[in-house]
């Protein structure tokens, strides 16, 4: 059984300590009414406020770099701002709009009015994550989840007018997440999301509980998304344990040609006086390739390559004028990533209905849509549209296992 494969569409941020501070007023758009109460935040971090009774917010210190900020109120269009930090204006005016109660209406009588008891297993499993990794964080509030299914597609999608309440024993995290979009394409077993968490450190019982909450974060940290990029953007994949290599996913009809051709070449060769088959290609990648795709069985489709790719094939950087402290992560193709510091999980290899042989962690991710990626020392990234992953990451990368963008591990002893 195949991996599900994960579009990821979030608003991430770099992170570093400044003394830039952002303040700002919060207004009703037509009364021109201060607004109080209200949530101001920078998505995928710990790090937010509420307005006062004048609708005035203060944020400081303020991260360094390019990232969002959500301000929300419930019976108003959520207000989504990307922002730079060496660009922040000095006093900030945002004027929510009131959501129409008629459109609000129209829209929840076209939801399935049964619909967390049919779909509320497939957005739990998807969104927050399978049981074993969800078993400790649980919605408070899913009776604010509304779906809607298209015959049509075979899609599932899911809406919330209010703030989802997840509270995460594991990690010891609640996070509040603003859902503005999540789809299930049941035939292609593919998902993808669009939505703003703000996450907030919970009261530990006791230091042990405490204790509990650090190792559990530092274990899932450890060979995820978030430390494969901060590894590369600091270049250090190889010391933090990751090795990446090019891979070709083969379609029958690519096997078909390649398999004509080997032989070709082969019978070739043959009428050489048995001169190598190697001899006929220009460089050894080619020839890898071809001979991992004469081995290939029947129902498999990935090849991959045995030269490590280097960091500099990878990250490009950025005019700093344009996005200050970012790099550029493009390639072609698909690239397989393995995590050397931690075995595939007993959760996992039964997802996969394989046998137990304890193989490293490793994933694979390509550019959909062949257009770069911004990411950032932190390990964010923007246009994380264009990010699909397979494999490790598309299981395990669930809300139930995200940490904040400003997560530190401790320092290694």
């Amino acid at each position: 059984m195949r991996s599900f494969l994960l579009i990821v569409f979030c608003c991430l941020v770099q992170f570093a300590i400044s003394q830039v501070k952002l303040t700002g007023r919060v207004i009703d758009t037509g009364t021109k009414q201060p607004l109080a109460g209200v949530s101001v935040f920078l998505s995928n971090t710990s790090i937010g406020t509420v307005s006062n009774e004048k609708g005035e917010f203060l944020i400081q210190p303020i991260p360094q770099g390019k990232f969002e900020l959500i301000v929300s109120s419930l019976n108003y269009e959520t207000y989504v701002t990307t922002l730079q930090s060496v660009q922040v204006p000095v006093v900030l005016t945002i004027q929510l709009k009131p959501v129409s109660n008629v459109l609000k209406e129209v829209i929840v009588e076209s939801y399935d009015k049964d619909g967390w008891a049919k779909w509320g297993d497939y957005f739990k499993t998807n969104f927050i994550g399978n049981s074993s990794i969800n078993r400790n964080c649980t919605l408070t509030n899913p009776d604010i989840v509304r779906f809607r299914y298209s015959y049509q597609t075979n899609t599932v999608r899911a809406f919330a007018h209010e703030k989802l309440i997840f509270k995460n024993e594991a990690l010891g995290y609640t996070i509040q997440y603003l859902l503005s979009k999540f789809e299930f394409a049941i035939s292609a077993n593919t998902f993808k999301y669009v939505g703003y968490p703000l996450f907030e450190n919970m009261i530990p019982a006791n230091a042990d509980e405490q204790k509990k909450w650090e190792l559990a974060r530092l274990h899932t940290y450890q060979g995820s998304l978030m430390h494969f990029v901060r590894s590369l953007f600091s270049n250090q994949l190889i010391e933090e344990g990751f090795e990446v290599r090019a891979m070709k996913k083969v379609t029958d009809v690519e096997k078909k040609r390649v398999r004509k051709l080997y032989k070709q070449i082969e019978e070739i060769s043959k009428s050489l006086n048995n001169k190598e088959v190697g001899a006929f290609f220009q460089d050894k990648d080619s020839l890898e390739y071809y001979q991992k795709v004469m081995k290939l069985p029947g129902d498999e489709y990935k090849v991959v390559l045995n030269n490590l790719i280097v960091r500099d094939s990878l990250v490009f950087p950025i005019d700093a004028s344009v996005e200050p402290g970012a790099a550029l992560f493009e390639f072609d193709d698909y690239l397989h990533i393995t995590y050397l510091h931690k075995k595939e999980p007993y959760e996992y290899v039964r997802f996969l209905l394989k046998r137990p042989d304890k193989e490293y962690i490793s994933s694979d991710i390509t550019l959909p849509f062949r257009k770069g990626v911004s990411i950032y020392k932190n390990g964010t990234y923007f246009y994380g549209e264009n990010i699909f992953t397979d494999g490790f990451w598309a299981w395990s990368e669930k809300l139930a296992t995200m940490l904040p963008a400003d997560y530190r591990p401790e320092e290694k002893k």
